[in-house]
């Protein structure tokens, strides 16, 4: 195995050099590198093409901006509970703590691994203030289900997109449901400006999240509350020259999960994690933790290198180790015995049809030669 070539887990989309040199030269020629240039409100433009009619785009310096902006639009009192997943990436619970939020963690529904909205039902107390669900590795939540919670009880709905760029419900852009859709534009993102994010509001709402991302300011005086949240134009150049090579990456990873599914679907002790459409950020299996443990040890002896997400974000060794996770029955919690099984193959479009095959026979391999014990 020495010679062959390592599989990375992800790696970012390229943009053409020229390309990017031009885009930048033009920020440069201008002297404009931030406070909404030409090349910020081209992207935001952009972006805005892809999303609902009347849902408007607003550029962030990250994807914590973005959620930390989509909840003060809320306008949440000091102290609110937020329902959220204790099974998505630190910075949705950081999020919520840094501005001085409580979060609150309700169990995730066992197929889809999202925020169960009968947990969420029975997390609500008078001091509950917003929920904040997780498309977890691109797979949609239950909108409707979620919404009808949201309205019944007068609560700020705030999606954590980050995983779900390109996603859609029933023919609808993903950042179409709740309040406000947070997305990710860092590297490890299919479409990504090195580092940054952005909000989806409705229209009407996108004037005050703005202001708010720019220090609150209104013709220069503080008119409320605001951060330092803005897109350099140099970000905002990363991600313009990225746009035309979009499609080709989409079109690269539909047709290595395809080879996937393939070859994997009906492995013993091996499920398939994901949802319709399919989401083009992560290809998810799902095993019992002991297998999961041994397969990650054996592609990685094979120069694969595959990802083990995520660790809950509450019980011991965190920041909410405290803190219990909230059930629909008041049983006990189903996130704990899930997040250990889930383990995401390598996927993105510079993985060849040879690297493709070297990954489905050395997963096909581990789970014909090992005890087979089907995930709950």
């Amino acid at each position: 195995m020495d010679d062959l070539p390592l599989i990375l887990f992800g790696a970012p989309m390229l943009p053409d050099p020229a390309r990017l040199a031009e885009l930048t030269a033009g920020a440069l020629a201008a002297a404009w590198l931030t406070n909404g240039g030409a090349l910020h409100m081209r992207l935001e433009q952009a972006l805005a093409t892809t999303q609902a009619p009347g849902d408007a785009v607003s550029l962030t310096s990250s994807g914590t901006m973005a959620l930390t902006l989509a909840l003060m639009l809320g306008n949440l009192p000091p102290g609110a509970e937020v329902i959220t997943t204790p099974l998505s990436f630190a910075a949705t619970a950081q999020a919520i703590a840094g501005l001085g939020l409580v979060p609150v963690f309700a169990d995730v529904d066992p197929v889809t691994l999202t925020l169960c909205p009968r947990a969420v039902e029975a997390a609500i107390t008078p001091r509950t203030g917003a929920i904040l669900p997780v498309h977890f590795l691109g797979v949609p939540c239950d909108v409707a289900a979620l919404s009808g919670i949201a309205g019944r009880h007068g609560l700020w709905l705030v999606y954590d997109a980050a995983h779900a760029y390109g996603v859609t419900v029933e023919g609808v852009p993903i950042g179409h449901f709740g309040d406000a859709s947070a997305f990710s534009l860092h590297a490890t993102k299919i479409m990504h400006t090195v580092e940054g994010g952005f909000v989806v509001t409705r229209a009407e709402s996108a004037t005050n999240l703005r202001r708010m991302r720019n220090f609150g300011l209104e013709q220069g005086r503080p008119t409320g509350p605001g951060l330092n949240g803005k897109l350099s134009e140099l970000h905002a150049a990363m991600g313009l020259a990225l746009l035309p090579g979009l499609p080709e990456e989409l079109a690269a990873r539909n047709a290595l999960r395809r080879v996937y599914d393939r070859a994997l679907a009906g492995l013993p002790g091996l499920s398939l994690q994901g949802g319709k459409p399919a989401a083009p950020g992560y290809y998810s299996l799902r095993l019992a933790p002991d297998l999961r443990a041994g397969l990650h040890l054996a592609l990685a002896e094979q120069g694969i290198f595959a990802r083990d997400h995520f660790p809950l974000l509450c019980g011991p060794g965190t920041c909410w180790q405290g803190q219990r996770i909230i059930t629909a029955g008041g049983g006990p919690a189903l996130a704990p015995g899930l997040a250990p099984q889930i383990l995401c193959l390598p996927f993105h479009g510079r993985i060849t049809a040879s690297d493709a095959q070297r990954v489905c026979e050395a997963v096909t391999r581990f789970c014909t030669t090992r005890p087979t014990k089907r995930p709950a």
